[in-house]
């Protein structure tokens, strides 16, 4: 049984995250995202993505309020709420929605994602890692398998202690949606580089293009199934918007509300990316990977295109996607010419280094960047964005995160006068 001390703390952080959720600033922030998602000419948006920067989660703890709670779900619960509330004191252009989202009982794939264990290794100093091969020939296809849709039990008992517990001051957002997640899964890119290895799968490009094109192939058709089948369920809502941190609100598309299934998938909003393919010419990113990668983006509203890759030199290609509506410009890539080449037609998301934040901070050097984006953003009439995101570390001062959103929001504010 849940302690008192844990009921009332997460109950009263409910309480407080409720309150954001409804407040002033967060509903403007939402009229904010429609208008910029909607191409409507806005200052640029900004967002800090600490939440998703998962590298300096223990610089983050000694700033949080102790946990209270022992066991799970309610020590998931209060954790997320307290991560929250801290976040929503760095002063960007996030937005909060008033729901706790908890996840149904779902089929699981047979074993990782796609029937096949992963075989990776890490460094311990760069705290990167490398997946090994192991799919190298055909036959080796054999062994993949796909996961049907199927919702097992949507109503757990973790889910209804949860919705005892807190299901009065706001709802439990029960999450039905495929189980192949955006990263390798629905996305099919960084299943190929997981399976065949990434440096193996540049060679493989060239000397057994049929293992790529069977093996992309296969990871479409299984996606597409699992959609289509949880589409049938009604097991889709609207919350399920991935939009890669960007919050959904759009002219045309369904207001995000939990327990709202039933939705369509041209309610939502699809992300996928190309990061294993970034290295690989326009030509050869279009046929083993954008070409499988269209069936699935058409079956939803809009998408939102690239994660951490380059793509200035690949707009003309990404333009073969209907529905595209969003454009990444990573850490390398050319600005000004991503600018120019999108021009009024796609959103600009836009991914600064944040290499600012890791090693010193140069406040001057920052503001200088972030006018000279925006400003080849205003020449080619773009409508642009920007999220600090990936931090390795902030070398434990945590002020360099709100001295990048107040530099960053004061560029907006200049840039929208």
């Amino acid at each position: 049984m849940l302690p008192t001390k844990a009921k009332d703390r997460i109950r009263d952080l409910a309480g407080k995250y409720v309150e954001l959720c409804h407040s002033g600033r967060n509903a403007a922030k939402r009229r904010l995202w429609r208008d910029h998602n909607s191409l409507r000419k806005t200052r640029p948006p900004v967002i800090c993505s600490w939440y998703w920067a998962s590298m300096i989660g223990e610089e983050i703890k000694p700033q949080l309020p102790e946990l209270v709670a022992e066991d799970q779900p309610f020590r998931g619960l209060e954790n997320w709420l307290r991560l929250k509330l801290w976040g929503a004191t760095i002063p960007d252009d996030t937005v909060y929605y008033p729901w706790f989202p908890m996840r149904a009982q779902m089929r699981q794939p047979s074993a990782d994602v796609w029937g096949i264990e992963k075989n990776r290794i890490y460094d311990e100093a760069s705290r990167g890692w490398r997946n090994m091969p192991v799919i190298r020939e055909l036959a080796d296809l054999d062994r993949l398998t796909a996961t049907p849709h199927e919702c097992i039990d949507d109503d757990t008992p973790e889910i209804r202690a949860v919705r005892d517990l807190i299901g009065d001051i706001m709802p439990v957002h029960v999450n039905k949606s495929t189980v192949y997640r955006i990263w390798g899964g629905t996305d099919l890119s960084e299943a190929a580089g997981a399976l065949l290895g990434l440096q193996e799968l540049m060679y493989a490009l060239y000397e057994n293009p049929e293992l790529v094109h069977r093996l992309m192939a296969f990871t479409r058709d299984a996606v597409l199934a699992n959609l289509d089948q949880g589409a049938a369920a009604g097991d889709w809502s609207t919350v399920e918007n991935c939009n890669y941190g960007m919050p959904p609100e759009t002219d045309g598309l369904g207001e995000p509300k939990p327990n709202s299934h039933g939705a369509s998938l041209k309610d939502l909003w699809f992300f996928t990316h190309a990061q294993e393919f970034e290295a690989v010419s326009p030509a050869q990113h279009d046929e083993f990977l954008l070409q499988y990668q269209m069936p699935i983006m058409a079956r939803f509203g809009l998408v939102n295109y690239g994660c951490c890759e380059t793509l200035d030199n690949k707009v003309d290609m990404l333009r073969k996607i209907p529905n595209l509506r969003r454009i990444l410009m990573g850490p390398r890539a050319d600005i000004a010419r991503g600018c120019e080449h999108i021009g009024r037609d796609y959103i600009v998301s836009w991914r600064p280094n944040p290499a600012v934040v890791a090693s010193g901070f140069d406040a001057d050097a920052i503001g200088k960047a972030i006018r000279q984006g925006f400003s080849a953003a205003d020449a080619a009439g773009c409508n642009i964005e920007i999220m600090l995101k990936e931090m390795m570390t902030v070398e434990n001062d945590l002020s360099r995160l709100f001295r990048w959103t107040e530099i960053a929001m004061r560029e907006s504010e200049n840039a929208g006068a």
